[in-house]
């Protein structure tokens, strides 16, 4: 799979603009061979928004649709982030579409941030695994990859690659370059780990996106700018990795009972 991270912000309170960015962005990517393309946490309604009820959320779900149709015309698959609302609750979520515009997944995150999270969102209580260009694709999102008991379940059920749309703002930049290496290698997954730029209400995010392969290795790394983050993965890599030496089947017989 070629797979491509979109770190960059749309127009937060204006769906139509961003979509319309959403559609530029899968354009530079199809041409570019990609089979997935991921958008950060939050990109289509916009991440921080203090003030958010649902009320605020009309017309996300027909945005959401859109999506779908975008990544269709372009011929690839999409994971974009999105504030999404049933009733009177309100859900951080990843939403994945196949390369035909059909819906495959949608996780809602389950690691909720500080205070504002906290009294918005309800959490999540599901992982979240679809098949996409012969991979297994499991979603986080942002708070979620810094919880190894949030990772390690997609593992345990045959993920090879997590995809992780995320909010990451200053100063904690120590989150793209120390945790996401470390929670690829420790599971022997992909990890894809796509930030925001630019500011938001107050937040100034840092970008830092990065693609990790299952030895912890750094496959593409961007640095705070607006950039389409783009890494090949490889499943033999993966293969040859597990091979040498398996966390999962060592961690299996750590589980069994053994006699005193």
């Amino acid at each position: 799979m070629r797979l491509a991270l979109w770190q960059g912000e749309g127009a937060p309170g204006n769906l139509a603009a961003t979509l319309s960015e959403v559609e530029r962005v899968a354009g530079l990517a199809a041409a570019r061979g990609t089979g997935l393309l991921v958008f950060p946490e939050g990109y289509l309604t916009g991440y921080h928004l203090p003030r958010l009820s649902p009320g605020d959320l009309t017309g996300v779900e027909a945005a959401l649709g859109q999506v779908g149709r975008i990544g269709a015309r372009a011929g690839l698959g999409i994971v974009i982030g999105s504030h999404t609302g049933d009733g009177d609750t309100i859900r951080n979520s990843a939403v994945a579409f196949d390369a035909a515009g059909t819906e495959m997944g949608r996780y809602h995150k389950r690691a909720l941030f500080g205070p504002w999270e906290k009294g918005t969102f309800r959490p999540g209580q599901q992982t979240c695994l679809f098949d996409c260009a012969g991979l297994k694709v499991g979603l986080a999102i942002c708070y979620d990859v810094e919880f190894p008991e949030l990772i390690r379940p997609y593992a345990r059920l045959g993920a090879d690659l997590v995809v992780v749309p995320t909010a990451l703002m200053a100063p904690h930049d120590r989150i793209a370059r120390q945790v996401a290496p470390v929670r690829a290698m420790e599971n022997q997954v992909f990890l894809a780990y796509c930030n925001r730029t630019g500011h938001e209400a107050g937040l100034d995010y840092v970008g830092l996106s990065c693609i990790c392969g299952p030895r912890g290795q750094v496959l593409a790394a961007a640095a705070g700018d607006p950039e389409l983050l783009i890494a090949d993965l490889d499943p033999a890599i993966l293969a040859e990795e597990r091979g040498e030496n398996s966390y999962l089947s060592d961690l299996n017989l750590l589980d069994r009972p053994h006699a005193s």
